[in-house]
Parts: C-alpha cells; structure tokens; sequence
C-alpha cells in the first residue's frame, strides 16, 4: 500500500483526542444514604459494569473514526490488475493505419476496432500521464487524453507502409525519455507478417525495447482472403504506332486460389481491355487511344480490401523515331539487324531528316553513343562529348566480368559484360540520368538528349545481344535520345523522389516557387507527370507497396521474436486489452471505502453514545 497523500498521516496524532476527553470527564457516581439493602447494591455494581463497557465501546468508535478520516485523507492506493489509478506512465500508442487495415472483417473494417482501442485507452490516462500517439506516417504527435484520443477516432486507412519493429523502436525512444518511472508501448494492428519480418524471415531493425512491456493487440478474427494488383507496368515503356502490353500481376493472399478474377485496363481514362486471371502474371494487348503521356490502371473485381484492387502505370505513346548511324562507325551488326527489325516492325524509320544518330562521335541533337573500337580514339570521343555539353566521359577499361542491374531499361537486367569502359561524370551531370549499372557504376547514361552506353553491344563485351530484352531495350534508348523524356519513375507513397534536371513541378498545374531535387511523392497513389516548364517529360507513378496485399498474420512467438528483451504480450480480446491498459501501474484507490467506514462508525458511536446518555441520566 501506498498513499497518495503522507503527510496527512500525522494528523493520526487526533486519534489522542478522544481518550484524553474521557480521562478529564469521568464521572464518579454520587454517594447517597440509602438503607443496607443488599439488591440496590447489587443493581448498582452491574449498571456501573455496563457504563464503564459502553465507555469503553464509545472510545473505541471514536477512535476508529478519527483514524478512518485520517487515512482517508492520505489517499491510501494498492496495486490492481485493471481500473483505478496507477503512478504517473510514459504510453506509447502505435495504431497501424497503414493500408491492409481498410480491410473489411465481419462487416467491420479492422481499423475501426483499433481506433476504439486506442480511444479507450487514451480516456483512462490520467493527468501526470504521458502519451503519444503513432500512426503509418511514423511521427510520434505527443498530447493529452482527450486530444489524442480525437486524432485516433480520426485515423483513416493510409498508403504509407508501417514497419512495426521500426515504430517500436521509436515508441521506446520516446517512452524512456519522458522522466517517469514507469513507461509502455501498445502496438494496436493487424500484425501482418511481413510488417515484423523481411523476406528471409529476420526481424527488420533491433527494436531497441529492451526491459519495456510492450501490449501487442490484434482482432480475434481471421485475416480475409484477399487478391490485389501487386505489379502493373507498360511493356514497352515507350509504344509506337500507339499499341502496346500491359503487364500485371495479382498477388495477396486468396481463400481460394483456383478462383478466378476479372481484370480491367483503363489507359487515359478510357476502358481499354479486360481479361481473366486465376492470378500471378498476365499480359494484356492495349491499344492507346492518344498520344503523349498516358496514365493508367489496372483494376481487380473489389472485395474485402478495395484498397489495392487498382494499380497505377504510365506510358509514352509517341510516333516512329528517326534513326540514321553514323557513316564509318563500328556499331556492330546486332545494333544493324535490331534497327531493321524495328524497322519493319514500324517503330523506326531511316530517312536524310535524321532526329537519333547512332555512332561514335557525340554530336549536337538526339544521339546514341558506342565507346570507340580502337581505344586511341577516346580523348577525341571525349573531346566530342565535351562540345556537345554531354555531362559524362569514358574513363578506364574495366575487364572484371559482371552482371547488369537497370532500373530505367526493362528486360536487360542480369546481362552479362564482359569488357566496358568506365563512365564517369564530368562536372554536374543530370539527376537520375543512370539508365543501367554494372558492378555498382553507371553502364548506360543519359544526358539531355545523348545516351552514352559504356559497352559496344557485341558478343566479345556483353551477352546483351542474345536476351530477348535487346531489341526493345535499344527501343527505349532511342526514345530516350529522341523526346529527352525522363520516363516512367516509380515511388512509394510519401517516399523521397530524386528529380531529373529540368523538373519544375510534380502534377499537373505547376507550382508557384520552384521544385527542390527532393521531394517526397504525393500521398495518393495515382501517375502525376513530371513538367518541364509547360512540357511533360516523364510520369511519377505513386503506388502502394505491394507486400499490404498480404493480409497473412504473424504468430504469437514470431511477434515476440522481433522485439527481442521486451516483455511482449499478444492479446485478441478487448476484455484482455483493457486489463493491460496501464499493466504494472495500476492502483485502486482506498479513500472512498474509508469514508464510507467511518460514516458507518460515527453512526454506530452516536447510537452507543445516545444509550449511555440514557442509561447515565
């Protein structure tokens, strides 16, 4: 037991008053002359008897009452499991709105039972208590009951993804910087797996809540079936003669894996193509219905998580390019044989009027660059490159083999090259301008409209030739050179964007103060093009991560695995939740139970005292 308010205790000292009170105040019976008879002292002797007891009895009463006041004003407290007061706590909330949470469970979504929750938690703190709240946006906001328990009940499904280990962490940093003595995290989610987990079944980062009780809740009920767009992209980034593929892939956690989902393709706002899939990967042919940047989506039939039935993609529809090489350049015969083939196929077209010229020799326009066969001739292919203010220089033949990682050139990553010649930035060179690496250094670059490749493609350097991703991969390369796009960059919600030079605004009404090179990506997923002053020159396609699609939940030990030294607690029910508010601080306050015992001692003592006073008189 504890008290709340000690010095009251020494008031204990009044509990004095009532003995001394009947010290000075006894009263001796007066002696009277009576005649010797034997019953009148009899009676005399037993009615002095029960006096002396009911003094006693009196004293004792009121002894207690004053001793009862007294501890009720020191506000005695003992320790509960739930309910009552508990010691000044420093509580972490960290409610996972981040998307899998719209999923709709019993006919409810399962953000609505954490958000009431985390209410009532909030409305039973006290006022030395110290709280924050954290949500999918990863900011802890600091506050009290009533206010943070406003901005949980206002919490809505976002597309920001939460690591929970990475929140508990944060929570922890909080929780023990706070000053008080005791300190808790309560993580309020639908404890997806891959939330705790990385691919290889690792806990993502050390928690660092050690020695902390850390209250994980989650619904009792089962995780839906769900299906949703995982992937969506154009293949071809670029379509000529306005047609072209779109690549989808369903993913999730189906209930019924042979089922099968209807798809639909909507490109410029438009339906475009529609197809049926028992899920995994499915192309669909489309047929463009404009030209020039073209956002679109891929859409699933909706079921207990809308959120990601639709996915967002973007492409470049553009006409034919014009494609000459350079008269005396050693481009070698694959590049020669895939220009025929997208020749015939109608995506280039030769002419005098030339628009991309493919050679050697860095010139002024749209140009594709190949490293010089014969490497006496680098200091004038850069000298070239210099005069035509291209921003890269070749460097040093690098012989170590390796293979090719591209994230702007889809199809050729995995490539094999052989032999290359280093490429390295002369001055500033455009942001995000590295279309593909080799062994952690750019390959493929592009700056404006001239792409410089650090490899001939030819059998002794790379085996890119051979992959079915050559002809369109030097598509795009053309395209690159001809239109200077950025392409299509992707980012997930709220994620940090490096910018290519020459962006002025994300979206489609340009900012009225320019745009820094980072920015973060809209909220919203959706495609937003990329300005360059009232031109579009690429797309920023916002989608969620993929891995919310899967609703599969971590178990009871995996949870507890990844909060290594924590006191971790997994609970399902409500009734168990709320018994865990304030887990280890909890106090039942005493101090009504005094009063009401003391009330009940005054009443016994004046019923004592009332009979005294008639037996006396």
């Amino acid at each position: 037991m504890i008290f709340l308010q000690p010095l009251a205790l020494f008031a204990l000292a009044f509990a004095l008053v009532p003995p001394l009170l009947h010290l000075f105040q006894r009263r001796h019976p007066p002696d009277v002359a009576f005649p010797a008879v034997r019953y009148l002292r009899q009676t005399e002797r037993e009615a002095r008897r029960a006096i002396r007891l009911r003094h006693v009895v009196v004293l004792l009463l009121r002894v207690a009452a004053v001793v009862l006041l007294v501890l009720a004003a020191a506000r005695p407290v003992v320790p509960v499991r739930t309910g009552g007061l508990h010691a000044p706590t420093a509580l972490v909330i960290v409610l996972d709105n981040s998307l899998s949470s719209g999923a709709v469970v019993e006919g409810r979504r399962v953000l609505d039972d954490l958000r009431a929750r985390a209410r009532e938690t909030f409305r039973a703190a006290r006022s030395g208590d110290v709280l924050w709240l954290v949500g999918s946006d990863g900011v802890g906001r600091r506050g009290g009951p009533a206010e943070l328990a406003d901005a949980a009940g206002r919490m809505e499904p976002d597309h920001r993804r939460l690591d929970l280990v990475a929140a508990v962490a944060l929570g922890a940093r909080l929780a023990r910087g706070a000053g008080v003595a005791e300190a808790g995290i309560h993580v309020l989610s639908d404890l997806q797996l891959s939330a705790f987990v990385d691919a290889g079944g690792a806990p993502e980062v050390d928690s660092g809540a050690a020695g902390l009780p850390v209250v994980v809740y989650h619904p009792a009920s089962d995780p839906p079936g769900n299906r949703g767009v995982v992937e969506a992209r154009a293949e071809p980034p670029v379509w000529v003669l306005g047609s072209g593929s779109v690549a989808a892939r369903v993913g999730g956690s189906p209930s019924e894996p042979s089922e099968r989902a209807s798809l639909t393709v909507r490109l410029g706002g438009r339906e475009v193509a529609r197809a049926v899939t028992a899920g995994g990967a499915v192309a669909v042919d489309v047929s463009a219905p404009g030209r020039g940047w073209l956002a679109g989506e891929v859409a699933l039939e909706p079921d207990e998580l809308r959120a990601d039935d639709a996915r967002p993609f973007a492409v470049r529809v553009a006409e034919p390019v014009a494609v000459d090489v350079e008269p005396g350049a050693d481009v070698g015969r694959f590049v020669g044989e895939a220009l025929a083939a997208l020749s015939a196929a109608g995506r280039v077209r030769p002419g005098s009027a030339t628009r991309v010229r493919v050679g050697e020799t860095a010139r002024a326009g749209a140009t594709v660059i190949f490293p010089p066969r014969d490497s006496l001739q680098l200091g004038a292919a850069n000298r070239a490159l210099a005069s035509a203010g291209v921003g890269w220089r070749f460097a040093r033949v690098v012989s170590e083999p390796d293979t090719v990682a591209a994230t702007g050139l889809e199809g050729i990553g995995g490539a094999r090259v052989a032999r290359r010649l280093g490429l390295v930035a002369a001055g500033s060179p455009a942001r995000g301008a590295v279309l593909a690496r080799v062994g952690g250094e750019p390959w493929i670059v592009r700056s404006g409209r001239t792409v410089v490749a650090g490899s001939r493609f030819v059998l002794e350097e790379t085996d890119l030739p051979l992959r079915a991703g050559f002809v369109p991969a030097l598509a795009v390369l053309l395209a690159h050179a001809a239109r200077g796009d950025e392409g299509a960059l992707a980012a997930a919600p709220g994620e940090p964007v490096i910018l290519p030079d020459g962006v002025g605004a994300v979206g489609t009404v340009p900012p009225t103060v320019p745009v820094s090179s980072e920015v973060r990506a809209p909220l919203a997923p959706g495609a937003y093009p990329l300005l360059a002053g009232t031109d579009t020159v690429g797309s920023l396609v916002v989608a969620a991560d993929p891995r919310e699609s899967v609703l599969a939940r971590a178990s009871d030990a995996q949870v507890a695995a990844a909060i290594p030294g924590a006191r971790v607690r997994v609970v399902d029910s409500p009734r168990a939740y709320a018994a865990a508010w304030f887990a280890g601080a909890g106090r039942s306050d005493l101090t009504p139970w005094l009063l009401a015992a003391a009330l009940v001692v005054l009443v016994a003592e004046s019923l004592v005292a009332a009979g005294l006073r008639r037996s006396v008189g």
